[in-house]
């Protein structure tokens, strides 16, 4: 596989006082391969139908992630496959779908 594009993965860890602190984003660009579902089959499977969704493969095992952000919009994440030397992540969302 050719990992030619790049995505911000955004992980999101809770704040040391919940009453008046934020949560601390941390922010890791990795290149990736993005493959755009098409099927219908397969939106139906991942129940996103009515959605604009992506497959993206990271190169190596990654941290969880609570966010990708890709071109600037930031996508949401449906589903995580680990396997043993990539992550693909199920992203619905972006610029398109507000």
């Amino acid at each position: 596989m050719r990992y030619n594009n790049r995505i911000t993965l955004i992980r999101k860890s809770p704040p040391a006082d919940p009453l008046h602190d934020r949560p601390t984003e941390t922010r890791e660009t990795v290149t990736c391969l993005t493959i755009p579902i098409t099927s219908a089959q397969e939106l139906s499977v991942y129940g996103l139908v009515n959605t604009m969704a992506y497959e993206v493969h990271v190169k190596n095992p990654t941290l969880p992630v609570n966010e990708i952000e890709i071109d600037g919009a930031k996508w949401t994440i449906n589903k995580t496959f680990v396997n043993r030397k990539s992550t693909v992540f199920i992203v619905s969302g972006g610029a398109n779908n507000g």
